[in-house]
């Protein structure tokens, strides 16, 4: 086989979820994204007529040795290994395995949150890093010969896709995932991308690194086909749009929202934005358009961390900011969606008064469900270094119970609905 992508294992007990972050990517304790810039680079592979394969070995559970096996029994010419910056060791581990069982065949470490790592993955057994997006780039890498080892970038490859970071200019470009290659039934539902970027100048943010402060939208209609062919395709059970705001533009989530209604689709699905892009209009058109559930980034409940932290501008849009999030979640949840609520612990000189605010909020808020995420300070991210790990940890207490606590209301808010619903089912006869 002439090339093999590989979404490598993990060598520990935690898995890494290299989609995380906008591909940034975390190890995770169970919750993972499907290797979507796989497939997509795949897609591109094929449509440039190169035979190419994958191997996931994250969704097929299989260790480092098997892996290998797997990749010597398909004797690729070329390797292309997804790595991201939240998964180094790993990715490092699985290289260096790599390297000492294919001592000649080129390794491209890839993925957009590598280029923060790449000499520390050549250093590993990598014979090339490419930096920057990768979906369309590595496949004019893969189409000639290879370059003099060490690191390539994107937009030296395809200047007019990429910018000088080597982001992707134009998103809608890109050919639709494969994901009849990749095992994708294990991760429980699929991803899409309707747009990338965010213009928003938030001092924590990691998104804006990896995708730019230029927000770039597919057209409408490319997004709602996309979104009846995952239906049409493969039946998944929900998808998930990956858009880091995916109501930035109103207008834009109003097109997709009615193009979806129009079409019938009934697939469950979710997308994620800042809670101010949201509107009761809109959440209701959103609604009737199959979405159920929608993820807010509330990132504090305390006005002064709101400012400090670059959320907001002043005191008195920390005010209208949590006021009108009250509005969104209470709307959504009268439409029938969900809302998943998200809060950073450690950040830089964040308080005990600071969390018990939050906390107190949150339990006003109610959403339906509650994430407090220990901060982590990405790469060249505005507000720098958060708290230690311990400290952290401290902090998160008061807001696990706050957790707990909206965890309990919910179980107990469907446990009459699961009980009528297992009643019914053990009342049928076989």
């Amino acid at each position: 086989m002439p090339v093999l992508l590989l979404n490598p294992p993990s060598t520990t007990d935690l898995l890494p979820n290299r989609e995380g972050t906008a591909s940034f990517g975390a190890m995770s304790t169970g919750f993972l994204y499907p290797p979507h810039t796989l497939a997509v680079i795949l897609a591109a592979l094929r449509e440039a007529e190169i035979d190419a394969g994958l191997v996931d070995a994250v969704g097929e559970e299989i260790g480092l040795e098997e892996t290998i096996d797997r990749v010597r029994a398909l004797q690729p010419d070329l390797l292309g290994v997804y790595a991201s910056w939240g998964t180094l060791d790993v990715d490092k581990q699985a290289i260096s395995a790599l390297r000492a069982a294919f001592p000649q065949t080129p390794i491209v470490a890839l993925g957009t949150g590598v280029r923060y790592n790449g000499e520390d993955l050549l250093a590993a057994g990598a014979s090339h890093m490419l930096a920057g997006d990768p979906e369309l780039a590595f496949a004019r890498l893969a189409s000639g010969p290879l370059p003099d080892p060490g690191i390539v970038k994107a937009h030296d490859l395809l200047p007019d896709e990429h910018n000088f970071a080597g982001l992707l200019r134009h998103p809608q470009r890109l050919p639709r995932p494969a994901w009849d290659a990749v095992p994708w039934q294990k991760y429980g539902f699929l991803t899409l991308f309707g747009s990338r970027g965010c213009d928003d100048n938030c001092a924590y943010c990691a998104y804006v690194r990896a995708q730019g402060r230029s927000h770039r939208q597919r057209p409408a209609s490319d997004v709602v086909e996309e979104m009846l062919w995952l239906e049409r395709s493969f039946g998944p059970r929900r998808v998930m749009a990956r858009d880091p705001v995916f109501a930035a533009e109103r207008s834009w989530a109003m097109d997709v929202a009615e193009g979806l209604i129009a079409a019938n689709f009934h697939t469950p699905w979710e997308c994620e934005s800042r809670p101010e892009h949201f509107d009761p209009t809109l959440l209701k058109k959103l609604a009737r358009a199959g979405c159920t559930t929608i993820k807010i980034g509330v990132e504090s409940g305390d006005p002064e961390e709101l400012v400090r932290i670059g959320r907001v501008e002043d005191a008195r849009h920390a005010k209208t900011y949590l006021a009108y999030i009250h509005e969104v979640v209470a709307a959504a949840k009268r439409y029938g969606i969900n809302v998943r609520a998200y809060v950073m612990v450690g950040l830089p000189d964040q308080t005990m008064d600071n969390i018990q605010n939050t906390a107190a909020y949150v339990r006003e808020l109610r959403p339906t469900f509650f994430h407090p995420r220990p901060y982590v300070a990405y790469p060249r991210v505005i507000l720098g270094e958060g708290l230690s790990e311990a400290e952290t940890e401290c902090l998160r207490r008061p807001l696990l119970d706050v957790q707990r606590d909206l965890a309990t209301e919910y179980a107990r808010q469907h446990a009459p609905l699961r009980r009528a619903w297992r009643k019914l089912l053990f009342a049928i006869p076989d």
